[in-house]
């Protein structure tokens, strides 16, 4: 065998160590803070989600596939607007994707259909007065969002079982922010 010939044996075999030392490594280390065992999550920083109800129409249909950054929210603040997948507790740990209403402190209610942040009537251009017709769409009572937590609601206000209904998000089960649809 010629000495190019092992020389290219030699790197070939180092990175078939190599690859699989690091990608354990940084699973067991996830620098990225995913709260997830998805190795993709976890070794990438990224994670895929396949959206499996109507509760973000018209803006992201049921079988749309979504990037979400893991770990995002480790290192960031969620601001108002943001479309999240959050890990919810009271529905057997599994994963939803909703948006981010209130933040901590503020006061959050529905007048007539449209959302109130502090009295104020927040602009929601990704909402479809289609998708605004129940009791729970149209009215709401003002709630103070706690330290610590947020306001998520579905963009489909009709049909999203969101902070309206169960209890508010705690920052730590954000687990990821939407960057991209396909």
């Amino acid at each position: 065998m010629s000495r190019f010939r092992r020389s290219i044996v030699r790197v070939l075999v180092a990175l078939m160590i190599l690859i699989p030392a690091v990608s354990l490594a940084m699973y067991a280390f996830n620098p990225f803070g995913a709260r997830s065992l998805d190795p993709r999550q976890r070794v990438l920083g990224h994670g895929l989600y396949r959206v499996p109800s109507s509760s973000m129409l018209p803006g992201i249909v049921p079988g749309q596939v979504l990037v979400t950054r893991a770990g995002y929210y480790t290192r960031h603040r969620p601001q108002r607007g943001d479309v999240v997948t959050l890990f919810v507790p009271e529905h057997a740990g599994q994963v939803w994707l909703q948006r981010v209403v209130g933040l901590p402190g503020e006061w959050v209610g529905i007048v007539d259909g449209k959302v109130h942040i502090n009295g104020v009537a927040l602009d929601e251009p990704y909402v479809a007065a289609q998708n605004v017709r129940t009791g729970y769409a149209l009215a709401f009572a003002p709630v103070r969002v706690p330290q610590g937590h947020y306001f998520m609601m579905g963009d489909n206000r009709d049909n999203s079982v969101d902070s309206r209904m169960q209890p508010m998000t705690r920052r730590e089960d954000i687990t990821g922010k939407v960057v991209g649809l396909f």
